[in-house]
């Protein structure tokens, strides 16, 4: 089973203008705020990519003091309907990099009720910082906390000293919802150097055989060299033994000859003595 993502896309939009009449009631108009940003996230664990979401919507905190921690790399403790520690498709939450996250308050405007968000006292979560009463960070009712870094490694969690988040209600009670576009490994270059070594053994392979072809190729044609210098020594011994057979020939014809001539002589003799 693989889990990924689609269509994940963050907009932040802040527009409006800022008007001043002059005394004689013309208005000068300034197109202030315009801001506009938008990122859109493919799925993966790198750069600008994600492989994992999770979101609770609507969470209560009944009273001034009352908290909730949330551990973000295991959710450990919190259902938001398909079980403890479980995202919405109820897999096993394990995160070690959160890409962006959006922390609310919904209270209605002019309710009490402020929302203070802040490291957990053990292992708490630091990227986003301290937002609380004391320092005057709070969220009001209609506060909103957002931090988007979709930079591969920003915003990291370490399961052994910084993932817990304390989101605590302040002077009264607190609706909250929390989004998060989080990533399942931080692990990617590590991979990157598992595929460069395969790469590399492949061509080191790839060398070893061409060699290894050359190697047999060379072996070939000295095995051709042998059998032609084999069969040339065989050609001479062949000559020679032609030559040698062609001179006892000869020889063995004059001697012949000499005995012939040799008889006609001694017959020339005997003849003469008669």
């Amino acid at each position: 089973m693989t889990v990924s993502t689609s269509g994940i896309k963050m907009q932040l939009k802040l527009v409006g203008s800022l008007v001043n009449t002059l005394s004689d009631s013309s208005p000068v108009t300034v197109s202030v705020p315009n801001a506009n940003y938008s990122t859109s996230i493919a799925t993966g664990i790198g750069s600008v990519q994600a492989d994992r979401a999770w979101q609770k919507k609507n969470g209560t905190l009944s009273e001034h003091g009352e908290q909730i921690i949330l551990d973000l790399a295991t959710m450990v403790g919190v259902d938001i309907g398909a079980g403890s520690g479980k995202d919405p498709l109820g897999q096993t939450v394990s995160y070690e990099n959160i890409v962006g996250i959006i922390v609310v308050n919904e209270n209605a405007t002019g309710a009490t009720g402020w929302l203070e968000v802040l490291p957990s006292d053990s292992e708490g979560w630091t990227p986003i910082g301290s937002h609380t009463q004391a320092n005057g960070g709070y969220l009001g009712p209609g506060g909103i906390l957002m931090k988007w870094s979709p930079d591969e490694g920003s915003m990291d969690i370490d399961s052994a000293s910084s993932h817990r988040l304390t989101l605590r209600a302040y002077g009264g009670a607190v609706t909250y919802s929390v989004y998060l576009v989080a990533r399942s490994t931080d692990e990617q270059s590590s991979s990157s150097s598992s595929a460069s070594s395969s790469s590399s053994s492949q061509s080191v392979s790839s060398v070893s055989s061409a060699s290894s072809s050359s190697s047999s190729s060379s072996s070939i044609s000295a095995s051709s060299s042998s059998q032609s210098a084999s069969v040339s020594s065989q050609s001479s011994s062949g000559s020679s033994s032609s030559s040698s057979q062609s001179a006892s020939s000869s020889s063995s014809s004059s001697s012949s000859s000499s005995s012939s001539s040799h008889s006609s002589s001694s017959l020339s003799s005997q003849s003469s003595q008669s």
